[in-house]
């Protein structure tokens, strides 16, 4: 499972950028597992833990050409 290997190779954090239903999921590594910091849709910013500022829009993600 991914989770489990970017938690062992200590990834502060990851997105999971989901096309089918136009969502972007933020992880954060809390100890040796992965908390959930958000789920975004359209409508929505997502953004950053590690990256202080850093947000996207979530419709530019999905209307980009």
């Amino acid at each position: 499972m991914k989770r489990r290997d970017y938690a062992e190779a200590r990834i502060p954090e990851y997105w999971i950028v989901n096309p089918m239903d136009e969502t972007i999921t933020v992880l954060t590594l809390a100890g040796d597992a992965y908390a959930e910091h958000g789920v975004f849709g359209r409508g929505q910013q997502a953004d950053s833990v590690c990256l202080d500022g850093f947000a996207v829009t979530v419709a530019d993600v999905f209307d980009a050409a």
